[in-house]
């Protein structure tokens, strides 16, 4: 465990983890856009699911997950990128941009679904 720490302080070591944590966060991330998209009523024009049903859990958990490792992929990748001594640059920009996009995608799901939700009692 302190072994990665201490290897965290190289650069290098800092874009690989960026660009593996923003990968990895985009999984979690299509799985909540899979969710919302089978959910989605377009008659209503809302995402709809059943009162006692596990959907809110389930996208909450995946949304959850998603923005953990692409938050810290973005900053990893922020605070490798210009560093002279960084043998992989482009990992750290791609680190930076992929993270911030997949936080950003999570947050506007979040928010979309904040707003055009509509809970359906089961009968």
């Amino acid at each position: 465990m302190f072994d990665l720490l201490a290897s965290l302080r190289k650069f290098d070591v800092q874009a690989k983890a960026a660009l593996t944590l923003a990968v990895v966060s985009a999984i979690p991330f299509l799985c909540a856009a899979l969710l919302t998209a089978r959910n989605w009523n377009s008659d209503l024009d809302q995402i709809t699911y059943g009162v006692g049903s596990r959907f809110v859990p389930l996208l909450l958990a995946c949304l959850l997950l998603s923005m953990a490792p692409s938050a810290l992929g973005f900053l990893l990748g922020w605070s490798s990128a210009g560093q002279r001594r960084n043998d992989r640059s482009s990992w750290s920009w791609v680190g930076f941009f992929l993270g911030g996009l997949i936080f950003t995608l999570d947050f506007i799901l979040l928010l979309a679904f904040w707003k055009l939700r509509l809970a359906i009692p089961l009968n």
